[in-house]
């Protein structure tokens, strides 16, 4: 009996190894696209955008789209990707927002009430995870102050979220910390400029979600399933996008068809230096989509 088991197990054991090579997955990346700048500018498709999205696609890989915007949902940015031709889901895109949702929920002790100084659909999504939002209209407690890009700020608003942070003890997040908000007509005040009004009149610093926060590029490769080292991040600014990439040790390509000129890219020194500088997503290479 006993020989017959030994022998079984060994017999088994060989078999096993004989066909373990080829259960050894090769090095698997997940490809991280940032929206403005490198997918679409002023509401136009960047050549080499559709294909590079179809090429990582077709190859089986992971792939995500990531926005500092805070103004519009999943729902809707996917859809702005899709009727300019560009292959992608809801499910796929990691917005500020949806880090801010994210982070909210694990909090723990689950917070009863967040006053979001921001957008409708910021608040929307906030909401539609199930967590009560602070009123404008009144000063009861709130447990978190949001802070992100409010067209409809006015100073009611500012200072109820000034003593939400200062009476109340709220924690205060930031969506992200970007100075300007580029427009067709010109900038506009960012997200930074109202969370910066309420540092300065709290001195109370945020924690921030947005890029270059490690919060952003971390989720994507939470959801990826890959560690963040095989994530490969292609981003147009080197503060956001290539500084968030190192931060986690994430494979930063920068594309020049956004923000940043060749010259700065290749200045660049320490966090902001990207791994690889391509001029659009056609180039593209291969050797970062069929790793070793």
């Amino acid at each position: 009996m006993t020989v017959s088991g030994a022998c079984h197990t060994h017999h088994h054991h060989h078999e096993h190894s004989d066909r373990e090579p080829a259960v050894i997955p090769a090095r698997r990346r997940a490809f991280v696209f940032d929206m403005d700048g490198v997918m679409y500018q002023g509401g136009q498709l960047i050549d080499g955008a559709a294909e590079a999205v179809a090429t990582v696609r077709n190859l089986g890989l992971p792939l995500f789209f990531v926005t500092n915007n805070s103004r519009e949902t999943p729902v809707e940015l996917a859809a702005k990707l899709q009727q300019m031709g560009v292959d992608a889901g809801p499910e796929e895109i990691i917005s500020a927002v949806v880090v801010t949702v994210e982070y909210l929920n694990r909090l723990d002790p689950r917070p009863d009430s967040v006053l979001v100084l921001g957008g409708d659909g910021l608040a929307a999504n906030i909401e539609a995870a199930g967590f009560s939002l602070g009123s404008f209209d009144d000063d009861e407690p709130v447990d978190v102050v949001v802070a992100g890009c409010d067209f409809g700020l006015t100073y009611d608003r500012l200072s109820r979220a000034t003593r939400g942070l200062v009476m109340h003890d709220a924690a205060f997040i930031a969506v992200n910390q970007d100075s300007l908000l580029p427009m067709a007509n010109g900038p506009m005040p960012g997200a930074g400029a109202i969370v910066g009004a309420l540092t300065a009149a709290t001195g109370i610093e945020p924690l921030v979600v947005g890029k270059p926060s490690p919060h952003l590029f971390g989720l994507a490769a939470e959801r990826s399933g890959v560690p963040p080292e095989d994530l490969v991040i292609l981003g147009d600014l080197l503060d956001a996008d290539i500084a968030g990439a190192n931060a986690i040790g994430a494979t930063g390509v920068l594309v020049l068809t956004g923000s940043t000129t060749r010259k700065a890219a290749e200045a660049a020194e320490g966090a902001l230096k990207p791994d690889l500088v391509i001029d659009n997503l056609y180039q593209l290479p291969y050797d970062l989509l069929l790793a070793p």
